[in-house]
């Protein structure tokens, strides 16, 4: 079987990675922040997805249409990255979170990129 055409591309690459990095990192947090949990992590698979279902699609407008989605949980994940990260909700892991933040930022790069190729 091949492999499905948005597994090659670099933006999904790097938000898979980060949807289960967070995952790893936030399953043990305390019930009483699932709230932010639950939000951090919708907003980080939603990257990947919206980038998955784009890349199906065969018009230039519909794509553009869920790469913005994909652009906007984006930075809807960055938000989520300072509250955890300036509230020290995630003190264990630290650098991970950093890491997240910066592959997030090329994915937010390479989304605008992709939108602006599009339009």
């Amino acid at each position: 079987m091949d492999v499905p055409n948005y597994r090659k591309l670099v933006a999904w690459q790097k938000a898979h990675k980060n949807a289960l990095l967070l995952i790893e990192i936030l399953k043990n947090c305390s019930s009483k922040f699932s709230g932010i949990v639950i939000q951090c992590l919708n907003s980080a698979t939603s990257i990947g997805a919206n980038i998955a279902e784009g890349n199906a699609v065969r018009s230039d407008r519909q794509k553009s249409s869920y790469f913005e989605i994909a652009l906007n949980s984006g930075y809807e994940l960055d938000n989520w990255l300072q509250i955890l990260k300036d509230s020290g909700l995630i003190c264990s892991d630290k650098k991970a979170l950093l890491d997240i933040e910066n592959r997030n930022i090329e994915v937010i790069k390479i989304l605008t990129k992709l939108i602006f190729l599009n339009s």
